[in-house]
């Protein structure tokens, strides 16, 4: 209960720290906003992912990577008619 209690408090302060810091931040320094999370130290901190192409992962994994030159047509040009009677 105790626990609960402090997460709150720290949610609630840390709310009020991010406005602060939001009405005082300079915009050509920092563009990124803050954000409650960035005060709280009960927030889960989430992992950045991290952005490749297909021919950069291929070549991590040892992989050889070759793009189709043309896309497959699709096999069923018209749809089907319908078979209720």
């Amino acid at each position: 209960m105790a626990e609960a209690k402090r997460q709150h408090d720290w949610n609630v302060a840390s709310t009020i720290m991010a406005l602060m810091a939001e009405m005082n931040r300079d915009r050509k320094k920092r563009r990124k906003p803050f954000r409650p999370d960035d005060f709280n130290p009960y927030a889960e901190k989430r992992p950045v992912i991290a952005k490749g192409t297909v021919e950069q992962a291929a070549g991590m994994l040892g992989a050889s990577y070759r793009p189709r030159t043309q896309e497959s047509p699709c096999r069923k040009l018209k749809p089907e008619e319908p078979t209720s009677s």
